[in-house]
């Protein structure tokens, strides 16, 4: 996997320059947007993002044209420090005054990290997403985007024969319509999960597949000024999501398979977005939700059930310029959630208790460089202002832990 890592970094390298040399060279603005942004501002629901947004809900497509974005990589922990994580690439064209198309490629958005590599299986490679953006009036916009990953294996041999597939397919659409002093889109993401492993030995075949496997997610958002003078917008946003898997076996085997596998999850929040420091950004507020998840074992007549409701989540982001070409960012991701997981069935148990985020996700930071057109952004770890830079210390530090990069080409 680090030759396939490394080769797509330089990939996305080589595609950055090439846009950069072939389009206009007049001055222009950079659009900083990607991972290591909206995580720098502290994972904020809050905050407008060129990439989080098109990937989102493809009807932000008509709004960043000519516009290259993705991430080059998340340090990988344990892994040697030339291998980055998490890579993808995606471009947006504006093909005429009404409609962009667009490709982003290797973005995972499955659920498979859920069940691991069932029979050997494993999850669906080199993810495709197509975008199509259609500005439908000066104040509506739709958006389309087809996803489709997949992977395979076949082993053939005197009386054997193992095949084994997995994909994804599905899509997002979107529509983003813009209101007197603000805005509100909505978006509804559909994608099937399937897996096949079909077995024959001798004279005997099993196959191995799955149910269902449908994972759907909601989204509507706003974005309203209630105070144009000092340019304070009102965010709120509200978010569902819900998946289900169960495998199945042919012949059937008494008892089935285990376990089945079913999510819901659901957040709001409310915010504030207002600029500050001359051209900065402040964008911050309050969030709740709740999460659940079903595992049912059918050989051992046990269902377990983990369910988390949050309250409340504080996200808050600052990022002013320091330069026309450095900017700095600052967050804080914080929630408390009252748990409880239970079994029921053949015995039954339950633990309650308050569970708050991962610690290591509460204080985030990073930077932006913007050169012209052209942005590269990145989070920085605590633990570099706490030891240092290693030309002062002798100690080894990743500057940056997330790189995003973008570049907008339009005139």
């Amino acid at each position: 996997m680090k030759g396939k890592e490394m080769k797509f970094a330089k990939l996305f390298s080589i595609m950055l320059l090439g846009i950069m040399l072939v389009t206009s060279v007049s001055f222009g603005q950079s659009i900083p947007s990607g991972t290591a942004r909206y995580e720098a501002l502290g994972y904020n629901p809050f905050i407008k993002d060129a990439a989080i947004d098109i990937n989102r809900n493809p009807a932000w497509s008509t709004v960043y044209r000519n516009y290259v974005f993705g991430d080059l990589g998340r340090d990988a922990v344990g892994t040697d420090q030339y291998q980055l994580t998490e890579q993808y690439a995606g471009i947006n064209f504006g093909v005429s005054k009404d409609v962009s198309l667009g490709l982003v490629l290797n973005k995972y958005e499955d659920n498979w990290s859920n069940f691991g590599t069932p029979y050997g299986i494993q999850k669906p490679v080199v993810p495709l997403k197509v975008l199509f953006g259609w500005q439908m009036s000066p104040k509506f916009a739709l958006g389309l985007a087809p996803y489709y990953a997949g992977w395979s294996s076949e082993f053939d041999s005197t009386g054997q024969n193992y095949k084994r597939n997995s994909s994804t397919l599905g899509g997002t659409i979107g529509v983003l319509g813009k209101l007197e002093g603000g805005w509100i889109e909505g978006a509804v993401d559909m994608k099937i999960n399937k897996y096949k492993y079909d077995q024959t030995i001798g004279t005997t075949n099993t196959v191995f597949e799955n149910q269902g496997g449908l994972q759907m997610n909601f989204l509507a958002r706003g974005f309203f000024t209630v105070n144009k003078n000092m340019g304070i917008n009102l965010v709120p946003y509200l978010g569902l999501g819900m998946y289900s898997w169960n495998p199945n076996v042919t012949p059937s085997v008494a008892g089935g398979t285990d376990p089945k596998f079913s999510s819901f999850s659901f957040m709001g929040g409310l915010g504030l977005n207002m600029p500050v420091l001359d051209n900065g950004l402040l964008a911050g507020g309050l969030s709740f939700g709740y999460h659940s998840q079903e595992n049912k074992y059918e050989t051992s007549n046990l269902t377990n059930t983990y369910s988390e409701f949050v309250l409340p989540q504080f996200n808050l982001g600052l990022e002013w310029p320091f330069t026309e070409w450095l900017t700095g960012r600052a967050g804080y991701m914080r929630a408390v959630g009252s748990t409880k997981d239970e079994w029921t069935g053949a015995f039954s148990f339950y633990n309650k208790g308050t569970d708050v985020s991962d610690a290591k996700q509460t204080i985030t930071c990073g930077f932006g460089l913007n050169f012209d057109r052209f942005n590269l952004s990145g989070t920085v770890g605590e633990k570099l202002f706490k030891d240092g830079f290693y030309i002062m210390t002798g100690k080894t530090n990743e500057l940056f832990g997330v790189l995003s990069a973008s570049y907008n080409f339009g005139r």
